[in-house]
C-alpha cells in the first residue's frame, strides 16, 4: 500500500478528516449518495443525471467524537467522480487523492464494466475501501447476487470469506445511510490519518474552469497543512495568488485545514486537474520552487502529413472545465483508425468564440466540438455563413456519438458483391461499340435485368459489364431462371464470344461506421 500525505508515518499529531472517493458504474447512484448527505440537489442538477466532472464536498457527521479522535475526525470529505467510461483518467486522479474508497454497486444491476475498472484503480492505489450496495429499494434488487459477482472479481466482503465491509443501502430512501458513514469513520480511525496543520499547505487541483463572470475558478483539495488566503501557490509550473478564497459551498473563508476542499478565484491561467500545488508565504519562495523544476519534454504530436493516404478529421475542442477537456481528448483519440487520423487543432476551456471560427475558416474542413459551452449568436452566424460545422452538447456520450457519426460519413462505403447466377454464352448476334446483343443459357441461379456481370473466358476474368435488357422467346422479361435460354442486351467494353461465361451479380453499398 502506498503512503499518503499525512499518514502516521509523518509523525504528526493532528487526526485529519478522511478523504473518500466514491466510485462505480454509471447510474449506480454515486452522486445520489452524496446528495443524501449534503441535503442538496446536485444529482438532479447534473445534465442527463450523470456527473460530468469531478467535485469535492465535505460533510459533518454530527455524532460526538470518540475519545481516540478529535472533533475534526467527525468530518468527511467526499470526492465525487464521473462513472461514464470516458472519464477514466478523472476517476484515477480522484483515487490518488483519497484515503478511502466507496465502491458503489447497484443491487438491481450488479457488477458492470466501470465497476471492474474502479476495482482495478482501488487496487493500483492501495486504497482501503468498503462496498455500498445501493438501490436495495428497487424491484429486482439482489444483494447476495452482487456479493457473489464481487467474489468473482476477488472482492470478498464480510460474510463471504473476506474482510471488506459492505452496507446494503438506498440513497433514495435513506435506508442504512448512517451505517455507511459509521463504516467510513471506522476505516478512517484504523488508518490513523495524521497531519500537521502548522505547516505550509500542499494538495492537488481537483477541477478548474474559466467562469465568464468571475475568471479562472479552481477547486483545490488540501492534503496536508493549512492553506491561507494570503498564501502564494506554486501550481504545476505557474505561480498564482488567490483573490477570492471560499469553502466548497461558496462561503468566504480565511484558512482551510487538512482534507478541506476550497474554491479559489483569481489565477492568471487555468491549472490542470491533478496538478500538485504548494503554498508559500511569499512570491519569491514560490518562484524559487518553480524555477527548480526540471524542463518539460516537448510534446510529440503525430502529424497527419506522415500518413498522406489517410483521411484527416480536424477539430477544435472547447469544454466547460479542464477535466472534461482531458476526458474528451482521451475519448476522441480512440476514434483514430488505419484510415482516419483525428487531429485536434486547438483544445481549450471556454465558450466557442470568433477566433475558433476564424481558425476553422483558415484551416478548412474543421469541425468545432463544444461540451457544455455557449456560443454567441453573432459567432454562430459567422460559422453558418462560412459553412463551419459545430457539434455541441451537454452529455458526453451523446456528443461522442455525434462526432463518431461525422467521422463515419467520411469513410468510403463498403461494396459487397452478391452472386446471382451464371450464363453460358451461345451466340453473339450484334455488336455496336460497347452495346452487344447475345444469346445464352442460364446454367446456375438466376439472372435479372439491370444487374452487373463479369466475363469469364477459360475461367479467367477478361472484363465486366451491365445487363441492360433481357428477353425470353423474344418477349421482354425481368428475370430468367436456371435451365432456360434467353437473349440479352449488354454494355461491355469486352467483346463477348460464344463459350464465355457471364457471372451475374449485384453490389450492395454498405455505409460504414467507426
Amino acid at each position: 500500500m502506498q503512503k499518503k500525505v499525512g499518514t502516521k508515518e509523518n509523525k504528526q499529531n493532528f487526526i485529519r478528516p478522511p478523504i473518500v472517493v466514491v466510485m462505480g458504474h454509471v447510474d449506480h447512484g454515486k452522486t445520489t449518495i452524496l446528495d443524501w448527505y449534503r441535503k442538496t440537489k446536485v444529482a438532479e442538477g447534473e445534465t442527463g443525471g450523470i456527473t460530468q466532472h469531478i467535485g469535492a464536498y465535505q460533510i459533518n457527521v454530527g455524532n460526538p467524537p470518540s475519545s481516540k479522535t478529535t472533533a475534526g475526525q467527525r468530518k468527511i470529505t467526499f470526492i465525487d467522480t464521473p462513472g461514464h467510461e470516458a472519464f477514466s483518467k478523472l476517476r484515477s486522479r480522484g483515487a490518488r487523492a483519497a484515503d478511502i474508497a466507496i465502491l458503489v454497486v447497484a443491487a438491481d444491476d450488479g457488477v458492470k464494466p466501470q465497476t471492474k475498472e474502479a476495482i482495478q484503480i482501488i487496487r493500483e492505489n492501495g486504497l482501503t475501501f468498503a462496498v455500498a450496495i445501493n438501490k436495495v429499494d428497487k424491484p429486482g434488487a439482489n444483494v447476495e447476487r452482487v456479493k457473489q459477482e464481487l467474489a468473482k472479481e476477488e472482492i470478498l466482503v464480510e460474510g463471504y470469506g473476506g474482510n471488506v465491509p459492505s452496507v446494503a443501502i438506498s440513497a433514495k430512501t435513506g435506508e442504512h445511510m448512517d451505517d455507511l458513514l459509521e463504516v467510513i469513520l471506522l476505516l478512517a480511525e484504523l488508518e490513523e490519518l495524521a497531519s500537521d496543520p502548522q505547516k505550509n499547505a500542499e494538495g492537488i487541483v481537483v477541477e478548474a474552469h474559466m467562469d465568464p463572470r468571475r475568471g479562472v475558478t479552481a477547486t483545490l483539495l488540501v492534503l496536508d497543512g493549512t492553506l491561507k488566503k494570503q498564501n502564494v501557490l506554486a501550481v504545476g509550473r505557474a505561480v498564482e495568488t488567490m483573490k477570492i478564497f471560499e469553502d466548497f459551498l461558496g462561503n468566504p473563508i480565511e484558512t482551510a485545514g487538512p482534507s478541506s476542499p476550497v474554491r479559489t478565484i483569481g489565477f492568471a491561467g487555468v491549472p490542470t486537474s491533478g496538478d500538485k500545488w504548494f503554498a508559500f508565504g511569499t512570491q519569491g519562495e514560490a518562484e524559487k520552487i518553480v524555477a527548480s523544476l526540471p524542463a518539460e519534454e516537448s510534446k510529440k504530436n503525430a502529424s497527419a502529413a506522415s500518413s498522406p493516404e489517410k483521411i484527416v478529421f480536424n477539430l477544435i475542442l472547447k469544454t466547460d472545465v479542464f477535466g472534461s477537456k482531458e476526458a474528451l481528448e482521451d475519448a476522441l483519440a480512440k476514434f483514430g483508425t488505419d484510415e482516419v487520423v483525428l487531429k485536434i487543432l486547438k483544445s481549450e476551456v471556454g465558450d466557442i468564440n470568433e477566433s475558433d471560427v476564424k481558425l476553422a475558416m483558415a484551416t478548412k474542413l474543421v469541425t468545432i466540438v463544444g461540451f457544455k459551452v455557449k456560443i454567441d449568436p453573432a459567432v454562430r452566424t459567422l460559422a453558418d455563413n462560412a459553412k463551419i460545422r459545430i457539434i455541441s452538447g451537454g452529455i458526453i456520450y451523446e456528443l461522442l456519438d455525434m462526432v463518431k457519426e461525422k467521422i463515419s460519413e467520411m469513410l468510403p462505403p463498403e461494396i459487397r458483391r452478391m452472386d446471382l447466377g451464371r450464363v453460358k454464352i451461345l451466340k453473339l448476334f450484334k455488336k455496336d461499340g460497347n452495346k452487344q446483343i447475345i444469346g445464352g443459357r442460364v446454367d446456375d441461379g438466376r439472372i435479372k435485368k439491370g444487374v452487373l456481370f463479369e466475363v469469364k473466358r477459360l475461367k479467367e476474368g477478361v472484363g465486366r459489364g451491365t445487363l441492360l435488357d433481357l428477353q425470353q422467346n423474344k418477349i421482354s422479361t425481368s428475370e430468367v431462371i436456371k435451365g432456360l435460354e434467353c437473349g440479352m442486351s449488354v454494355d461491355s467494353a469486352t467483346t463477348i464470344e460464344p463459350g464465355d461465361v457471364l457471372e451475374i451479380y449485384e453490389e450492395e453499398v454498405i455505409k460504414r461506421t467507426l
